[in-house]
């Protein structure tokens, strides 16, 4: 046999295996150049460089290499490429089929981390995605929005008091997004003057509650367990009063 048949029993062998000249390219790390060199033949008399690919592409496609370099230096030696043929040759078959098998593997690895972006991808959009929201309102309503880009109105006018002024109140003061500066006064003696950060709170009970907020519109207040909101939309420093001093005793 010569090295025109061989090239083809290459080729022939390649596309039994449904491998393109990329495909063994990548697996053999030899130039696609090469290979379509040694299907088409090889050159008239070949060096030993281009023996040595010849011995890896037919190792690979699971042929005797011996027989490949034997046939492109002109030897009348037969190419093993029949079943039977290969079924003498386990070894090397078996390389063979673990290559191919290994690269099959490779792109199958390649589409799942693909699938895997594309969902991280969605979740992020979806969890990014402004859904409407219920927001109660005064006189018990709820009210279908988007998520608010400022804190809700306050629920106390700036010159009235939270609750009637009959009796104790139990004020409770949390920031919402950002620090706020309080100082609070109960009936008379100051009780607290800090420093609040998100998560903390405190709490106050008396006839006569007076506030100074640092920052007004990050505050929540709660007031006898009713939530009044935040205290102002947009004021940052302000003063209130809660209750009456005409109850302090």
């Amino acid at each position: 046999m010569d090295r025109e048949q061989a090239g083809t029993a290459l080729r022939d062998r390649r596309t039994s295996l449904e491998l393109s000249l990329e495909d063994v390219a990548r697996a053999t790390l030899l130039r696609k150049s090469v290979l379509e060199s040694l299907e088409a033949g090889g050159p008239p008399e070949p060096n030993g460089y281009f023996k040595s690919y010849a011995r890896r592409y037919a190792q690979f496609l699971g042929l005797n290499g011996d027989e490949v370099v034997a046939a492109f230096v002109g030897s009348s030696a037969t190419v093993a490429g029949d079943s039977d043929a290969l079924a003498a040759q386990p070894s090397r078959l078996g390389r063979s089929v673990l290559a191919v098998s290994a690269y099959k593997k490779k792109r199958s690895l390649v589409s799942t981390g693909l699938v895997v972006v594309v969902a991280l991808v969605a979740a992020v959009v979806l969890l990014s995605r402004e859904w409407p929201t219920t927001v109660i309102v005064p006189g018990g309503q709820t009210d279908q929005s988007s998520t608010p880009s400022v804190p809700a109105t306050p629920s106390i006018p700036d010159s009235a008091p939270v609750l009637p002024a009959n009796g104790a109140i139990t004020l409770r003061f949390a920031p919402t997004t950002q620090r706020a500066w309080l100082e609070i006064t109960v009936d008379g003696n100051v009780v607290f003057s800090g420093i609040l950060r998100p998560g903390d709170s405190t709490q106050a009970t008396g006839n006569h509650v007076v506030v100074d907020f640092g920052n007004a519109m990050y505050t929540q207040v709660t007031a006898n367990g009713v939530d009044q909101g935040v205290v102002s939309p947009d004021k940052t420093v302000m003063t209130l009063e809660y209750g009456s001093p005409a109850h302090t005793p």
